[in-house]
Parts: structure tokens; sequence; C-alpha cells
């Protein structure tokens, strides 16, 4: 009897303290760790679940996947196959170069011209330096649909420089309608402002005393750039230049109304053509959804460090 009386109260005891650990919230935690858990379960579930099903479907035959049923009958990999084959899959293949390409020059460009202003607005003290990076900012706010008619007639007639308050023109560009670099200048000039922000942010939690043990050093405004801020600031830079690419990997309204041939569409807008007058082809939107989706996906499993680093520092200081 002893021995039983000693065994339920040892039961009682670990219940209670487990019942403590996932109910009971320290000093330092504003959610019970059962709460955290289940919502970080819902949150999985309502992420993953749409990706998941886009999977199946990929691998589904068009009769099975417009009956209704959740899992598929029999598992075909028919849509890959048509995918990158016929002229179906010399235009998607296309894209996925464009799409690359468009990516690729926009991050590029972005950086290089956003560590320069973002140092300079991190950095170097002169007047109205907060009201620019709010400016900035609020160039964010802007929804692109209010400017993509000016910039149709901009890419259409070409990028023209004019020196203010007089008739002469430094250059002008041929037109960037249905061109790989008008996509870029279009990406461009929504993707700077946010990585001069990010990088401004990132570049004012590098202390002082290192650019003024560098300036002792001999090093001027270029040597402490290079020498000191980009190698400390690294991660900043690569979070600023992967949301950049994912961005710009994903964009569809400017693809759309900029692009009208195959020689300049991405991805997401071949993928949209796959949607007929009076048929939808379900097994190769859900194919190439897929296959488009495989970059972003990849690249935030590998570089979510970068990522969750350079979120976490930015914003700006003083």
């Amino acid at each position: 009897m002893a021995s039983t009386h000693s065994n339920t109260k040892d039961s009682y005891r670990k219940n209670t303290s487990l019942r403590m650990k996932l109910f009971k919230t320290s000093s330092t935690e504003l959610i019970p760790p059962f709460y955290l858990w289940l919502g970080l379960i819902c949150l999985a579930v309502f992420t993953l679940a749409p990706f998941l099903f886009l999977v199946i479907s990929s691998v589904r035959e068009k009769i099975d996947l417009l009956s209704g049923h959740l899992l598929p009958q029999k598992i075909t990999f028919n849509n890959y196959v048509k995918l990158f084959q016929g002229e179906t899959g010399s235009d998607f293949l296309h894209a996925i170069k464009n799409s690359v390409a468009v990516s690729v020059w926009t991050t590029v460009i972005t950086i290089l011209m956003g560590v320069f202003a973002a140092y300079a607005l991190a950095k170097i003290r002169f007047p109205f330096r907060k009201t620019a990076l709010f400016a900035i900012l609020a160039m964010q706010l802007l929804p692109s649909i209010s400017i993509i008619v000016p910039m149709y007639i901009m890419m259409r007639d070409g990028i023209t420089v004019n020196i203010p308050f007089t008739q002469i023109t430094l250059f002008q560009t041929p037109p960037l309608l249905d061109t790989i670099a008008g996509l870029v200048v279009a990406y461009t000039s929504f993707s700077l402002p946010f990585a001069i922000w990010l990088m401004a942010g990132y570049f004012q939690t590098i202390s002082k005393e290192l650019e003024e043990a560098a300036h002792v050093d001999g090093s001027g405004r270029f040597g402490t750039l290079f020498k000191i801020i980009i190698p400390l600031a690294m991660p900043g830079i690569a979070a600023t230049a992967i949301f950049t690419m994912l961005s710009a990997w994903d964009e569809f309204m400017f693809a759309s109304t900029f692009t009208q041939t195959a020689a300049s569409k991405t991805l997401p807008v071949v993928i949209r053509e796959f949607i007929g007058k009076h048929s939808i082809d379900w097994g190769l939107m859900t194919a190439g959804g897929f296959v488009a989706s495989l970059p972003p996906v990849i690249i935030s499993l590998f570089l979510y460090r970068y990522i969750v680093g350079g979120l976490s520092a930015g914003g700006v200081k003083e």
C-alpha cells in the first residue's frame, strides 16, 4: 500500500511539473509555452499547406485534378515533361533566363547604389539627414499601381535626363518597353528605397570607434567604407540582397505591363499565360508554379541566418 501511495504521489508531482512547464510563464515570457507551440504549429500548417497542395497538384492528371479529391489517385510527371518540351518548353526556359537576368541585375545595381547612399545617410552628418531618410521610406508607401501609367510612357519613349530649367538633354535612352533593361529600371526604382533604409540602419550599429581608428591610420572615407563598414555589415547587405532578388523574381504587375513578347517575359507572366480564354491548363500551371517557387525556397532555407540577422539590426538608430 505504501508503495502504491508513493507511486501515486510521484505521478501527481510529474503531472503537476509538466503542467507548470506548459502553462506557466516566466518573467521574460508573455505567452505560455503550450500556446506558443500551438500557435507555431498552426502557423506552419497555414504556411506550408498551400505549397504542399501545389506540389501534389503538379503530379496529378488533369481529370484527377478536377475530380475534387484531395490526394492523387495516380502520380504522373507528364506535366513537367510537357512544361519543358516543344514551344511551351522553349518559352518557359527563356522566361527562366529572363527572370534570372532581371533579378541578378536588379540586385547588383540596388546594392551598389544603396551601399553608398546608406553609408552617407548613416555616417555623414548633414542638414535634413533624418528628413531624407524618412522621405526615402515614404517612397515605399506609394502604391506601385499609381505610377504605372507614367512609367509606361517613360519606357515607351525612353528615359530622358535634362538639365533643370533648360532644354539641354544630358542623355536619352532608347525605348525600354519589352526589354530586360526596362524591367531592371522599374524594379530598381522600387527596391532601392527599402535597401537604403535597411542598410542605413545596419550601418548605424557599427561602432564609431572603429571608424575613428581607421581615420587615425590614414584611411579616408572610401577606405573606411570598403575595409571596415562593408565587411562588418555583410549580414545586413546579404539580407538586403536576398529580399531584393526575391521581390524581383516574384514581381508580376510591372512584368505583365512592360513586356509583350517572349524576349522579355519573366516566369510569373509565362505561368499566367497558361490561363486561356476558354480553359485553364491546371497541370502546367501547378508544375510551372512549383518550378518557379524552388529558387526562393532554396535561398530562404540556406540563407535564413542572413535574413534574420539583417532584419534584427534594421531600422534607423541614433
